[in-house]
């Protein structure tokens, strides 16, 4: 993954046409975000050409609000993010397998057929049609609403292989979005508004079922590379939370005996305090955890204990945030 350029900082290149193509990227996105946020759904402006958030405390920010949008996006081409919990949402990320990673199963080879698979084994399931969005690693986002009155968090690999959910605490990228060339765009054939959740997957989300076997945890070499990625992205105190991740994900992995459990609960302690900063995505920080516990041999049996102490430990963390205490530190982003 290439290190990340907020364009928004650059000075624009002297060609006419390359500043053509940055007006009119931003108009795109500008159009993008507005759509959203008629129909109800709460956004917030990621990195130029990244999917990391621009502003700290993003969910509590994301917004609905015409003017602020149009003076956000009319600074720079910011790719979208859509933060799920304001918007009442339930996403359904079907990823696509990073190098190395198996399921084990020949029929499952993505988080699509995952999916299909999940619903053919479940009496009267059915994957009802709704908002699809393409990405450009090949994956899919189904985005449903939330039914009200139900808690939906978010889960990485707990359903199945390659198979993620965003909710409360989670966000995804918007139509029109582009990250290493390539844009985030509208199935085939979608709806153009999001379906309710079907109750067959609600319950499959909210009982965090025993994960399939899929054949082991990401390699290593994956996981540090995707670490080290993260602590050169963002403002230098995201660059300092994002050091703290690695470096809990690199001493859970280390452990191979002991009370590997307890170090996750920890370690999950502290993550939480950097998400409640705002420094850190939940979402994010809780796929890292769950690939630093798997490579560390926790959840063979049982992989839903992982989720279970991970929760534990970042609902703990979440209600003491914690901040660089050196220098003042700028906050960056805003509308203004």
């Amino acid at each position: 993954m290439s290190r990340v350029r907020d364009l928004s900082r650059l000075t624009p290149h002297r060609k006419a046409n390359n500043t053509d193509v940055i007006r009119t990227l931003r108009a795109r996105l500008l159009a993008s975000a507005l759509h959203y946020a008629e129909r109800g759904m709460f956004v917030h402006p990621l990195l130029v050409g990244a999917k990391e958030p621009r502003w700290l405390n993003w969910e509590k920010r994301a917004t609905r609000d015409p003017e602020v949008i149009e003076r956000t996006w009319g600074q720079a081409p910011f790719n979208i993010g859509v933060a799920c919990g304001p918007s009442a949402l339930v996403a359904l990320d079907l990823d696509v397998p990073h190098e190395g990673e198996v399921s084990g199963s020949p029929e499952i080879v993505d988080g699509m057929t995952m999916l299909d698979s999940l619903a053919a084994r479940t009496p009267g399931a059915r994957i009802t049609p709704t908002l699809t969005v393409r990405t450009p690693s090949g994956g899919r986002h189904l985005v449903y609403r939330a039914p009200s009155g139900v808690a939906v968090r978010n889960t990485a690999r707990t359903l199945g292989f390659c198979l993620d959910t965003r909710a409360a605490g989670g966000y995804i990228v918007g139509i029109g979005s582009v990250v290493d060339g390539a844009a985030y765009v509208l199935g085939n054939d979608s709806p153009t508004e999001p379906a309710v959740l079907p109750d067959w997957l609600l319950t499959l989300v909210t009982a965090a079922p025993r994960q399939p076997k899929s054949g082991g945890a990401p390699r290593r070499a994956d996981v540090v590379a995707r670490l080290r990625d993260l602590t050169r992205q963002g403002t230098r105190e995201q660059r300092w939370a994002a050091g703290i991740l690695r470096s809990e994900c690199d001493e859970l992995e280390a452990l191979k005996e002991g009370s590997r459990n307890d170090r996750l609960n920890l370690a999950a302690y502290r993550a939480g305090q950097l998400v409640a900063a705002g420094l850190l995505d939940q979402a994010q920080a809780e796929e890292h955890l769950t690939e630093a516990a798997q490579a560390c041999g926790l959840g063979i049996d049982t992989p839903h204990e992982i989720e279970k102490t991970i929760r534990s430990g970042m609902g703990a963390g979440l209600s003491r945030p914690r901040r660089m205490t050196a220098a003042p530190v700028r906050r960056v982003g805003g509308a203004a």
